[in-house]
């Protein structure tokens, strides 16, 4: 999560950019009232990555409609990456990365009886992702930033 916190978006690759992108889409669309996996889908389907759609959409409605707390996303075209939206790219690389820590860490943002069913979602979408080349989320290295 620290990797990404407060971090530019412009300094993440492809797939964090992209699944930045879609989460803050995806939540901004429900807010308004309109659907959003019709909205987004456009861009998935432009990125070769439509089969991972239902998956994450099925993962967000889960974060909306039963969270813990509130989580916060940032506007579309805001420049840095928000401290919710950290925690979620975090979860998405660990889905791929470390399953078990994913598991531990959505276990922390959902309902107890939500956690299966976001997990599993989770898992199929970032496969997905993977399957098209956007499941990596990573940054770029910051000359900049001293790492210790």
């Amino acid at each position: 999560m620290y990797d990404f916190v407060d971090r530019p978006v412009a300094r993440l690759g492809a797939g964090g950019r992209f699944l930045l992108w879609a989460m803050r889409g995806w939540i901004h669309t429900a807010m308004g009232g309109q659907c959003p996996p019709g909205a987004i889908a456009p861009a998935f389907a432009r990125h070769g990555v439509l089969p991972a759609l239902p998956h994450l959409h099925s993962f967000l409605a889960e974060l909306n409609r039963r969270a813990t707390r509130k989580i916060s996303f940032s506007p579309l075209a805001h420049d840095r990456i928000g401290d919710d939206e950290a925690v979620l790219l975090q979860l998405c690389r660990d889905a791929g990365e470390n399953p078990p820590r994913a598991r531990a860490t959505l276990a922390l943002l959902l309902e107890e009886e939500a956690v299966g069913p976001g997990f599993s979602a989770l898992l199929s979408g970032v496969a997905r992702l993977n399957d098209g080349g956007l499941g990596h989320i990573s940054l770029s290295v910051d000359s900049t930033v001293p790492r210790h």
